[in-house]
């Protein structure tokens, strides 16, 4: 299954990462990383983010990239990326990182699915130096993303009620309230906690690779992943509602984020 993943993501590789970079961009910017820090990079996926934060780090710096799939690393590793970039593969919450030092951590997308966020952020917190900082993005409600939202209202005629359901209560908007990332980051320890919520209009290149995007993952996505019967009838549906949306550039879709910035005490 994680194969599998990692592969959908490689077919979607350039549009999706289209969609997704001005969104991690927005952290880095609050970040201000500096030439020579160490960074720690929380779900990093298949290894586009580190390449970001390399470059702001420069050459003296170093870049972890942690992420759960091995494939995913797998990937990553054989990419082409600088010296001073490092992968590992494990999770955030329990993996054994040295006291005090990283200067950083950042993620795109990647804390929401910490099982138990307060032991996370604790543990990232401890690999912090003082007056470290984390940084990232996450999702805010499903109702609030047209990026998510759009797609599946487009094919709720062609899906059980209950997927529907599900769908809004999925792990990916764990942290949909300003609330329940204040308390995660307040109770691991870390203070000058700022949660700004940010409407970000993204894109994927065209209506197409919007479409493929759009099927393969988000909401919608998982949905076809686990259901793929149900393709057949959505994806028309979906081609239909996205036409609507079409402009030079293809349709660009809201992104309703949280970008999260705090320090350790």
């Amino acid at each position: 299954m994680e194969r599998q993943l990692v592969q959908k993501w490689l077919e979607i590789k350039e549009p999706l990462e289209r969609q997704l970079e001005p969104l991690g961009e927005a952290v880095l910017s609050k970040l201000q990383l500096k030439c020579g820090e160490r960074v720690l990079d929380l779900g990093c996926g298949i290894g586009a983010t580190p390449l970001a934060i390399a470059a702001a780090v420069g050459p003296t710096g170093r870049v972890v990239g942690v992420e759960m799939l091995q494939p995913a690393i797998d990937v990553a590793r054989a990419g082409n990326q600088p010296r001073n970039v490092t992968f590992v593969c494990g999770d955030a919450q329990t993996l054994p990182f040295k006291p005090g030092y990283f200067d950083s951590a950042f993620s795109r997308f990647g804390v929401m699915f910490f099982s138990e966020p307060v032991k996370a952020f604790l543990n990232i917190r401890a690999g912090l130096k003082s007056r470290g900082r984390i940084g990232f993005v996450c999702w805010r409600s499903l109702a609030e993303n047209d990026l998510d939202a759009l797609p599946l209202i487009a094919a709720s005629g062609h899906l059980p009620k209950n997927l529907l359901n599900e769908a809004a209560t999925a792990k990916c908007f764990s942290f949909a309230t300003r609330a329940s990332i204040h308390h995660a980051l307040h109770d691991a320890g870390f203070t000058e906690i700022e949660i700004e919520a940010r409407d970000i209009a993204v894109g994927t290149g065209d209506l197409n690779s919007t479409i493929e995007v759009c099927s393969r993952v988000g909401a919608l996505g998982a949905i076809l992943r686990q259901h793929p019967h149900f393709r057949t009838d959505v994806l028309p549906a979906l081609q239909l509602r996205l036409r609507e949306l079409d402009q030079p550039g293809g349709p660009q879709l809201r992104a309703a984020v949280w970008i999260v910035v705090a320090r350790v005490r």
